[in-house]
């Protein structure tokens, strides 16, 4: 797979790169969403020593600190085979020779995995510290620090508690993918087929990269997600293993909001977690990005919330395998996949589409008529001429004053006139005296009828193929 999508993180990276001074950006996000592999594409040309601290003592590490750095290449040149192996005592030592090379010339010093070093030597951070002040005014260090455990990095390096407070450079939250990132990752494939995949797996680059091509949608589905043996299958269960303890209360927590409860009390009330102990959980998965907390955009009651699945991937294992668990392990994943193509892959795809839209609005502002945006979500609540809830998919609040308002339908039959009807009733239960302009989205076009309303509406229809997604 080609490296795309991290042209941002990369000139960041570049740029404090071309300073020549002492530089210390802090590299984080969760598991496999690509950091080390942006680390890697940055350092190839550059003289580095790459060092990936492991889940063991600080003996080892110490000792696989001291082979990085003696295998750094010296102006392009490897070190010879019998040159003497460097050995450090302590890490405070191996710190100092690397400060030391850098005096003169510039010198990447990347700490992957970092939260493993601390955890096994816990004066780590402190010496870090030390060297940092007293070095960093005549050193041409490039020192990186990089982690998975979002909850460490936030708090224990980039936290006012850590010794390492006040001394990142830049930091560089490495997020899962948008759509229009994953569009570039699988440009072969078409639009529809990136949405779909998009909308099962979600953004991190290497969920995407198990889509295969050669197959159809369905069949990728029920060989790379279904079927037991496969990755994605078994990726749910140990990323909770590795980041989190009492895993069986986190699993009854995403399977009741997969199911589609979402306010805190039915959340609670349906798992029977307390409802102290289930926000404290909750919480923990917000770090992780698992869940994320919905509030109505426009609207004086903020303290109304949801929570939702924000990882398509927990979202559809937990929506799917537990319901069908049977089937799937008798090996019949083919004839499930099969089955929820065609009865529940459309709904299901319905809320991942809305983020999507989402996230092509927030890219294209500033462009095709969209002002900036501040804020962005959904909006519901009560329709007193109706007398029903009602909800808005897209409701912005743009820098002029305006608001944006759409829909999203990804369904098999063109969007008709009747959606764009409802879509400006509700607009008129929140937009006050502001100025709204109107969106549809839709997978498979619009009426004619819709169209001619729309052209009379101040309202943008917008296609797949408008969206500029695949190839």
């Amino acid at each position: 797979m080609p490296f795309v999508g991290r042209n941002a993180e990369l000139s960041t990276l570049e740029r404090l790169y071309t300073s020549d001074r002492f530089q210390m950006p802090i590299i984080y996000g969760r598991r496999r969403v690509g950091k080390t592999s942006l680390i890697s594409h940055f350092i190839q040309g550059k003289p580095a020593i790459y060092f990936s601290a492991i889940e063991s003592t600080a003996k080892e590490n110490l000792m696989a600190l001291s082979r990085a750095i003696v295998s750094l290449e010296s102006d392009g040149i490897p070190r010879a085979n019998d040159a003497p192996a460097l050995t450090f005592n302590t890490f405070g030592e191996a710190f100092t020779y690397v400060f030391d090379l850098a005096r003169t010339r510039r010198i990447v010093f990347v700490i992957d995995e970092y939260p493993y070093l601390a955890l096994s030597d816990r004066s780590v951070s402190s010496v870090l510290q030390h060297h940092i002040d007293t070095e960093k005014d005549t050193s041409k260090l490039f020192l990186i620090l990089c982690g998975s455990s979002m909850s460490f990095m936030e708090h224990q390096v980039l936290g006012y508690k850590s010794p390492l407070y006040g001394r990142r450079t830049a930091q560089i939250r490495v997020k899962p993918f948008t759509i229009m990132q994953a569009a570039e990752l699988l440009h072969t494939s078409n639009a529809e087929d990136i949405v779909s995949w998009y909308g099962m797996v979600g953004g991190v680059p290497l969920y995407l990269e198990q889509f295969d091509p050669a197959m159809s949608l369905q069949e990728n589905m029920a060989f790379n997600v279904l079927r037991p043996a496969s990755f994605l299958y078994g990726e749910p269960d140990s990323f909770l293993q590795q980041e989190i303890r009492e895993p069986a209360r986190y699993n009854a927590l995403i399977r009741t909001i997969a199911e589609g409860e979402g306010k805190l009390t039915e959340i609670a009330d349906s798992t029977g977690i307390e409802r102290s102990a289930a926000t404290s959980y909750l919480k923990g998965l917000m770090e992780l990005g698992i869940i994320r907390q919905e509030k109505p955009v426009v609207d004086a009651n903020r303290k109304k919330v949801r929570y939702v699945l924000s990882d398509n991937l927990f979202r559809f294992w937990y929506r799917f395998v537990p319901r069908y668990l049977t089937p799937i392990q008798a090996g019949r994943f083919k004839e499930v996949g099969s089955l929820i193509a065609s009865k529940h892959l459309s709904s299901f795809l319905g809320p991942a589409f809305e983020e999507i839209c989402r996230q092509w609005l927030v890219a294209s502002m500033g462009t095709n008529d969209i002002p900036l945006i501040l804020d962005i979500g959904r909006w519901w609540g009560n329709d007193p001429l109706r007398k029903e809830q009602a909800e808005m998919d897209i409701v912005a609040i743009c820098e002029d004053g305006s608001l944006i308002c759409g829909e999203c339908k990804w369904r098999e039959k063109p969007v008709d006139a009747s959606v764009l009807a409802t879509l400006q009733h509700r607009a008129d239960l929140i937009k006050e005296d502001r100025f709204v302009r109107f969106l549809l989205f839709s997978k498979s076009g619009f009426t004619d009828e819709c169209r001619a309303a729309a052209e009379k509406a101040n309202c943008v229809l917008i296609s797949l193929a408008d969206m500029g997604l695949g190839a």
